[in-house]
């Protein structure tokens, strides 16, 4: 009879993992439920399961582990509360630091806001689909893995999802509101003048 050991962690190894993944998890756990509070109680909660129970696959296992429970957890706290919130913010590449380029990088940064303005008005399915891809860098399998749908349901939502934030830029465009109106290169596949911030493995 095979016996599989499960693999435990210790305090020493349970500080080095939140050194290691807290800020992203925070960040990953934020950007989903919009509210800053309860993403630190997701967080602090997977790190719990981690402590407790910690995934199969050794060590290598346990940062997909952990976004994949973050990720969940996020999703149903959002659905509980359905509660509006402020967009954590994304950053726009500080390589902009020549004079000869600081309209250029205020440019970059209004465009940054308007695209962080449209995103959150998309519904949560598709905001939760190109917060994953997109701000956290994660494969379309990561996020097949994470939501319980195929690859190719996931390759065909975040292409609808990209297309519906190009539409909503344009709209918030062409509506002004009141504002000059920032004129992102967004087109219908999603592309970004601009790298949107993501966590570091």
């Amino acid at each position: 009879m095979l016996i599989v050991m499960a693999m435990s962690i210790n305090e020493t190894q349970l500080q080095d993992w939140m050194d290691r993944l807290g800020p992203q998890l925070l960040r990953l756990a934020a950007s989903i439920c919009h509210d800053t509070v309860a993403a630190e109680d997701v967080v602090q909660e997977a790190f719990i399961k981690l402590w407790r129970k910690p995934p199969d696959g050794g060590q290598r296992a346990v940062p997909s582990w952990m976004k994949r429970v973050v990720t969940n957890a996020s999703i149903n706290v959002l659905q509980r509360t359905r509660r509006p919130g402020k967009m954590p913010e994304v950053e726009y590449d500080p390589a902009l630091r020549h004079e000869d380029n600081i309209s250029r990088g205020l440019e970059i940064r209004d465009e940054v806001d308007l695209v962080n303005r449209a995103l959150d008005q998309l519904p949560d399915d598709k905001r939760i689909l190109i917060t994953l891809r997109v701000q956290h860098n994660m494969s379309y399998t990561q996020i097949s893995e994470i939501l319980g749908i195929p690859e190719g349901t996931v390759m065909s939502r975040l292409s609808r999802a990209r297309k519906l934030l190009a539409d909503t830029v344009r709209s918030m465009q062409e509506a002004g509101s009141g504002e000059k109106a920032a004129n992102p290169s967004v087109d219908s596949t999603g592309t970004y003048p601009f790298r949107l911030a993501e966590g570091q493995e």
